[in-house]
């Protein structure tokens, strides 16, 4: 056992000793090469920089989007399209529900039935602003319509005495 763990010591010396002396000779004889110009030194950069790329790429992590920003990219892409009006009256709903269910989840430990029934109350009004503004603003759309509607069938009656006058 002895000789044996003896014999490694020294194969793994002289393999790395060896192996050393290998590499300065080959770096002595590349150094030679540039210095009579034997070699090109373009092609060596290019050789470097490949191998380069090459053992970066093979060790490196590719990178990986996180969560957060495929969400972002999707969120952005969504607000710029049809879409994000649904999306944009969805985001209150979804907080108020979030709201509501961590605090009914705190009832009885650190919140009162008062302030759940606040909490709901405060919903409530946030969401009859939010009725009386659509219910408003629709009203007001409705009223324009109705205006441009009866002003363009006076015009088509106007246009149809006309043309009835000047054909007699």
């Amino acid at each position: 056992c002895l000789f044996t763990a003896e014999l490694k010591s020294a194969l793994f010396n002289f393999i790395e000793r060896e192996t050393t002396l290998d590499y300065d000779r080959e770096a002595e004889q590349a150094l030679q090469r540039l210095t009579t110009g034997d070699a090109d030194v373009n092609q060596l950069t290019d050789a470097w920089a490949r191998s380069y790329v090459e053992t970066t790429l093979e060790h490196a992590r590719p990178e990986e989007p996180s969560w957060d920003e495929d969400f972002a990219d999707v969120y952005h892409e969504l607000i710029h399209s049809p879409a994000s009006d649904t999306l944009l009256n969805l985001e209150p709903t979804i907080s108020q529900t979030t709201e509501m269910d961590k605090v009914m989840h705190e009832l009885g430990n650190t919140l009162s039935d008062r302030d759940v029934n606040a909490v709901a109350s405060q919903h409530f009004d946030a969401q009859q602003v939010l009725e009386n503004k659509w219910a408003s603003e629709l009203k007001q759309v409705t009223e324009i319509q109705k205006q441009e509607y009866q002003e363009w069938v006076v015009k088509l009656h106007q246009d149809l005495q006309k043309s009835n006058n000047s054909s007699k």
